[in-house]
């Protein structure tokens, strides 16, 4: 099948409830990749954000954000909107699939699993059963088999102007947005505790750097974001920068603002945060995990898992001294080069054209 007949129905539900998820981002960036290239849809359980720039072709069908909503969505909407647009394959991005889809199905995993805090209900159950099953004949699409022949398609070294142009993603309006002094960014994952820890250790940093800084919040939710003023003082709240509801477009302004991003979880499968922050050219402040260590390279400065002590002092660092963080971002610039569009683009056709070939 020639690329020109190839038409894929992305399912574009986190694009909608969670439009800054690392889910999300994939999706735009699959947007940039092959618009223009093939037939491709986007299916987005609302009415279309004002956000979303006109290049997207979308369809909308509105449902929900509730387990009932998302096992609807998934399990008929899917399939019946790929009919619609007389697509032959669905692109999703999280663990469920339609079980008795006509359409092939390929699956890009965009989350880390944790520990829930609460249990399941009846449907979320029933939502993720259906899910695997479904995806039991999906073609899983991960990061080896679409950049395995990257270096094989490296016609020359790319530049750090070219991958810092390709940094943007297709699909998201411009936009301008800025914080009035230099701050760091850290984007809550939901973990009271992860949040608990890093408050407490800004709160020793805040009380060495003054005005130099502040830590910029991207809060989960509005209660999340009232936790953190109900248990700070008016004082330590003038250190901190807190947003909720926040869009792409807004997001990556903050990242590209920001003095460095603080992460202190593992990067998820396609990337999260800190692959944003790299390919903008700002450096990553975390923990010694495997997975954030591959993402961020030497552009990240990070310290052992838990400790408060260097923690502090990484954050201290880059601020006070200068030369230091001049460097961090010249490396951040560098890795940048490392992901060519091209190549993800030549990769991910090839892995739709293998999906419809293969007979289960």
């Amino acid at each position: 099948m020639s690329p020109s007949k190839l038409r894929v129905l992305l399912d574009g539900w986190d694009l909608v409830y969670r439009p800054v998820s690392p889910a999300a981002f994939h999706l735009l960036e699959i947007l940039k990749a092959l618009q223009g290239e093939i037939e491709l849809f986007l299916a987005i359980p609302a009415r279309r954000p004002a956000w979303l720039s006109e290049g997207a072709e979308v369809v909308e069908l509105l449902r929900a954000c509730s387990p009932l909503g998302h096992l609807r969505w998934v399990q008929a909407d899917l399939p019946r909107l790929a009919r619609r647009v007389r697509a032959n394959l669905i692109h999703t991005v999280q663990a469920a699939a339609p079980l008795f889809a006509s359409q092939t199905v390929v699956y890009s995993p965009t989350q880390i699993e944790h520990p829930r805090e609460r249990s399941r209900t009846f449907l979320e159950r029933l939502d993720e059963a259906l899910g695997w099953g479904g995806l039991v004949k999906a073609i899983r699409v991960d990061q080896e088999g679409i950049f395995a022949q990257a270096e094989a398609q490296m016609r020359d070294e790319p530049t750090v102007e070219g991958a810092l142009a390709d940094a943007g993603v297709v699909g998201v309006a411009e936009s301008s947005f800025s914080v009035d002094t230099p701050f760091f960014l850290y984007q809550s994952a939901g973990s009271w505790e992860e949040l608990r820890f890093l408050l407490r250790v800004w709160s020793k940093a805040a009380s060495h750097l003054g005005d130099q800084a502040a830590l910029a919040i991207v809060c989960l939710n509005q209660a999340e974001l009232e936790k953190i003023q109900a248990h700070s003082t008016p004082e330590f709240l003038a250190t901190l920068r807190l947003f909720v509801n926040v869009t792409p477009p807004i997001f990556l302004s903050l990242l590209e603002s920001a003095i460095a991003l603080i992460q202190l979880q593992a990067e998820p499968p396609w990337g999260g945060t800190a692959v944003r922050a790299i390919s903008l050219g700002i450096p990553v402040v975390g923990f010694e995990l495997p997975s954030l260590g591959e993402a961020v390279g030497p552009a990240g400065y990070l310290v052992p898992e838990g400790d408060e002590r260097a923690l502090l002092a990484a954050m201290l660092t880059v601020v006070v001294e200068e030369e230091v963080l001049t460097s961090l971002r010249l490396k951040a610039r560098r890795e940048a080069c490392r992901r060519d569009m091209g190549i993800f683009r030549t990769g991910l056709l090839r892995l739709y054209r293998q999906a419809l070939a293969r007979k289960f």
